[in-house]
């Protein structure tokens, strides 16, 4: 080969060398600006359950800090206090926990900070209680969807009863708790995102129907089994007893005619209502015929609930005030204050089943 031949041969060979290696450092570089992985828009849902969340970690930790303090430790205020911590935390998981968007590489996530110290005694944790319950009561009635708005009655339904007890055992009035009108609901732009997912009590159930003909019915007839065995159990008990059974009889069979009324089955052949239910044994025992009592709210907690989830937004109020005053009478009854009550209750005994008379 001649001289000018391998001249230009290695020109050629160190041109290539020079686009290869300009063309890798040049890789280099766009690899270097590429922007790190960001945190992903949260839904307007996601927001809220958020929110939901915080308030429910926010109210244990509140309340195990005032649990150290000296009135904390009072006989009458201290299981009151653990209640609040318990059922916190486990509001706090049925409603998914803390949000996560994915990116944390340990696996973990930090919670919204506060903006002030949670307060440290009962009477702030009673303030605390009846603020949380009448913006979850208030969330539950307007929020789109059906399962959170359920899961939000029964929490809200929970912290009025806490808030109770807590006053009583504090010696002050029972506050009143009203649900939050129009409670506000986060809004964001619809995006894909990646969050810690709400416990199956949280699932959206029907939330964008009207409560169906189906639905009805199975309110008139749990209200007016309610109303029968109350009836029976007042015939059973004597004193206060008798007359709260009596009131409570009443009260169901009114709700019994006026969901009939509604669903156009009262007076008619389609009305589902029976002369007579069947009933355990042994009523003539106070505590049975206490225990039937119970279990008979326990069933319209339950079926209030349900048709919270099923109801639209909007319309609910009526539903979550009868979880409320169903829930209020389980305990009446001698039941152990629930987490969640209408969703997650005892099931020692089972609801009456309705026959008709023979």
């Amino acid at each position: 080969m001649s001289a000018p031949v391998l001249r230009r041969s290695h020109a050629a060979v160190a041109l290539a060398l020079s686009v290869a290696l300009g063309l890798g450092l040049s890789g280099c570089e766009l690899r270097l600006a590429t922007p790190a992985a960001t945190e992903p828009a949260r839904s307007a849902a996601e927001l809220l359950r958020s929110r939901a969340v915080d308030d429910a970690l926010t109210l244990e930790q509140t309340a195990r800090a005032a649990r150290g303090t000296a009135a904390g430790t009072a006989a009458a205020v201290a299981p009151v206090l653990d209640d609040v911590v318990a059922f916190s935390t486990r509001q706090a998981a049925e409603l998914g926990g803390v949000y996560s968007s994915g990116l944390h590489p340990s696996g973990s996530a930090t919670a919204t900070p506060t903006a002030t110290a949670p307060p440290s005694t009962p009477a702030d944790v009673l303030a605390v209680l009846v603020a949380s319950a009448a913006d979850a009561l208030g969330t539950a009635e307007t929020v789109p969807d059906g399962g959170m708005a359920r899961l939000l009655a029964a929490i809200g339904t929970s912290r009025a009863q806490l808030a109770s007890r807590l006053a009583t055992a504090l010696g002050l009035p029972a506050p009143a708790v009203t649900p939050k009108a129009g409670a506000a609901t986060p809004t964001a732009a619809p995006t894909q995102t990646t969050s810690a997912a709400p416990s199956p009590s949280a699932t959206t159930s029907g939330s964008a129907s009207r409560l169906s003909p189906a639905d009805l019915d199975a309110l008139t007839v749990v209200h007016d089994q309610a109303g029968y065995g109350l009836e029976v159990v007042a015939a059973k008990l004597e004193g206060a007893a008798r007359a709260r059974a009596l009131a409570a009889a009443r009260a169901h069979r009114a709700a019994a005619e006026a969901w009939a009324v509604r669903a156009g089955t009262a007076a008619t052949a389609r009305d589902p209502r029976r002369a007579a239910y069947t009933l355990p044994t042994g009523l003539r025992d106070a505590a049975t015929a206490t225990a039937l009592a119970r279990t008979l709210e326990e069933a319209v907690a339950r079926a209030d609930a349900t048709m919270v989830a099923a109801a639209p937004a909007g319309q609910r109020g009526a539903l979550i005030d009868d979880l409320r005053t169903a829930a209020d009478a389980v305990v009446a009854w001698g039941g152990a204050p629930d987490p969640l009550p209408g969703l997650v209750l005892p099931t020692a005994s089972a609801a009456p089943s309705a026959t008709p008379t023979r």
